[in-house]
């Protein structure tokens, strides 16, 4: 067995500006040697495989009430060459002309694929070029996600339609100060959001996790790079894609953390969006036996008090009481067959496994848990591939409800199993 097999692709610059690609018979666009229109070349991807020298990958949040972070990526080359040194004339990215300009900058497109699976979708931020005395130079390539480019964007003015959480992130990202160009998957939510009027030069992205949780869903760049939202239905009942057991039976794993604290322990939740009052609502016995623990939030976007409090009683449900969860997984994927690699490998950002932790003492004997997968992180380094896992647990709390105003509508996401 050996590590999966490596790919590194860097979008390189071949022209001398960003412009509009060449288009044919279009009217601008399909006239050659128009400055920042019909540009032929642009970006063009290069395999810089044989120059990696290790990598290492941050994607997700590690506590569950906070929102997705930027999935950033660290790529280390080996550049005696100095083929990625912006002042080397003789690279073959240096693309020349009048302005001398080369092609290794920042806001590069950069793919990371381990067996042909993406890994990593983002942008170069910074080259740190690394010369040494003995020449044997290196580049230290940082990378951000696509959620770089939307935490600097600001939103003109605008009051929205009344709409569901889902269409109201597709509203914004549409907005033409935004326009936003990458892939989106972008899911209908369960909370519907008011007709609230958005300021002058709001943040892009905080207004979008602002969004977010007012549904107390998932907001992230998936390892392909394309920007999801998931409901907060979407992983009810949920199904396990892939099982990790130290006996042999499944997935194998180096080490296991398990989290049983106050971490995520509230009982007395205050709610709030423009529709009106704080809404509290709070466990007399959970505040009996923890004390009062409190958790607010304030500035939701929920069109009416009724959902607000409702939203209440659903985090409510979800955190009076401590969980015991397995928290942390790291495996060495150098250790495993290409099939057992692949189901590794495709496991992103929400997705559902199962871990189960066999015990020679004690009663029971195991311990399954189906969880949700809130953090990937990659440490690459010649033969080795480890992979470090955040989860989170499953919500089994937000059955149907009768007359509730978010799980008081039936579907196949909220019907309560027998």
């Amino acid at each position: 067995m050996s590590q999966p097999q490596l790919q590194v692709l860097i979008g390189f610059q071949t022209t001398l500006v960003f412009g509009q690609p060449f288009q044919l018979d279009d009217a601008l666009y399909g006239v050659l040697n128009t400055t920042g229109r019909g540009v032929l070349g642009g970006i063009q991807m290069a395999d810089v495989t044989t120059y990696v020298q290790s990598v290492s990958i941050n994607r997700g949040r590690s506590r569950q009430l906070d929102e997705f972070n930027c999935g950033t990526a660290q790529i280390n080359l080996w550049n005696k060459s100095r083929i990625f040194d912006p002042l080397n004339q003789s690279s073959p990215y240096w693309i020349g002309g009048t302005t001398q300009q080369t092609g290794v900058v920042p806001r590069l497109p950069v793919q990371i694929l381990a067996n042909g699976i993406p890994i990593y979708t983002g942008l170069v931020t910074d080259w740190d070029i690394n010369y040494d005395l003995g020449f044997n130079d290196t580049a230290t390539v940082q990378c951000a996600d696509q959620f770089t480019v939307l935490s600097n964007q600001q939103l003109n003015a605008f009051t929205p339609s009344a709409e569901t959480s889902g269409v109201r992130i597709d509203t914004v990202l549409n907005r033409p100060e935004v326009n936003y160009q990458g892939a989106r998957s972008i899911g209908t939510g369960s909370s519907n959001l008011g007709a609230y009027a958005v300021s002058q030069d709001t943040n892009c992205l905080n207004y979008l996790q602002q969004v977010n949780t007012s549904e107390q869903g998932y907001l992230y760049m998936s390892a392909a790079g394309t920007l999801t939202f998931k409901g907060r239905s979407s992983v009810l009942n949920p199904v396990s894609g892939a099982t990790f057991n130290g006996d042999g039976t499944g997935l194998p794993f180096n080490s296991l953390m398990n989290q049983y604290g106050d971490e995520l322990l509230y009982n007395y939740i205050n709610t709030q969006s423009p529709a009106g009052a704080v809404q509290t609502t709070s466990n007399a016995s959970s505040i009996a036996q923890y004390q009062a623990q409190q958790y607010s939030l304030l500035s939701l976007l929920n069109s009416t008090t009724a959902e607000v409090a409702a939203l209440g009683n659903y985090l409510l449900g979800r955190y009076q009481n401590p969980i015991l969860r397995f928290n942390g997984l790291q495996t060495q994927l150098s250790s495993m067959t290409t099939a057992q690699q692949n189901i590794v490998l495709n496991l992103d950002l929400t997705s559902i496994c199962t871990v189960v932790k066999n015990f020679v003492t004690g009663t029971p004997s195991s311990d399954s848990q189906t969880l949700i997968v809130s953090g990937v992180n990659h440490t690459i380094t010649p033969g080795n591939h480890v992979i470090s896992y955040t989860f989170e647990s499953t919500d089994s709390n937000a059955y149907f409800t009768l007359n509730d105003s978010i799980f008081g509508t039936l579907s196949t996401s909220n019907l309560l199993s027998f």
